[in-house]
């Protein structure tokens, strides 16, 4: 999974391909952040279904490492992530190449035997969203 270090410049790609974003808000010490990089993010990166469709970054609050936004401000990545009134991990930001939430975060994981599903379905509704937007 690639880390999200210049956001500025993943939301110009996401414009221009007409993308929506998946980010991915986790910890190093979270199991739960860990399964879901294992059991959903990894499947959907190795499917290949949405390469034409998604960006998918991750950032990790707990580390002490600086990123550029949506509006090219370096930040860390722990206020990048109150920004977006993230407190809890692992959440899923879903996107648009301005920043925008294009459709309600992803919050833990409540239902891990149907997260994968969830999280396919809020992806699908997402790139729908950016589509339909036009960004």
């Amino acid at each position: 999974m690639t880390t999200a270090t210049d956001l500025s410049s993943d939301g110009k790609k996401a414009l221009e391909e007409n993308r929506a974003i998946l980010l991915l808000i986790s910890q190093d010490h979270c199991s739960y952040c860990m399964q879901i990089k294992r059991e959903v993010i990894a499947p959907m990166i190795l499917s290949g279904d949405y390469k034409d469709t998604l960006l998918i970054r991750e950032i990790a609050i707990d580390r002490a490492e600086t990123l550029i936004d949506f509006k090219g401000v370096e930040k860390d990545n722990s206020k990048f992530a109150y920004e977006y009134n993230v407190a809890v991990t692992p959440t899923l930001l879903f996107l648009s190449g301005e920043g925008k939430e294009v459709i309600e975060q992803m919050v833990g994981m409540q239902t891990p035997d149907m997260y994968y599903f969830y999280v396919d379905q809020s992806v699908q509704a997402a790139i729908r969203a950016v589509n339909q937007s036009g960004q």
